[in-house]
């Protein structure tokens, strides 16, 4: 599967729809063809570093040893689920803890 890339505009403009209530999550998806998952990511990076967090990198983000194996080890233990870890250690996405 492919991944589509969407302007750091594109993503702004789903979020302000979001925002805006006119619309519901369902019809938000459909209208725009992303999925529920991509708006959150988008909202938590929004809120979490402003506009800036909207940008695709062009480079690839490294990652100690210890940061990986903690990130594992607290979704392997049940203490926070994929998307908490991504969050908690500041991870780039779920794709790259999986």
């Amino acid at each position: 599967m492919s991944k589509r890339a969407f302007t750091p505009t594109f993503k702004l403009e789903v979020l302000k729809a979001c925002e805006d209530g006119f619309y519901t999550l369902s019809e938000i998806m459909k209208k725009y063809k992303v999925s529920k998952s991509a708006i959150k990511d988008w909202k938590y990076k929004f809120d979490t570093y402003g506009t800036a967090g909207l940008q695709e990198s062009s480079t690839c983000k490294s990652y100690t040893k210890e940061l990986k194996l903690s990130a594992v080890r607290d979704c392997l233990s049940g203490q926070c689920s994929i998307n908490e870890a991504v969050k908690k250690y500041e991870v780039s996405s779920t794709s790259v803890l999986r």
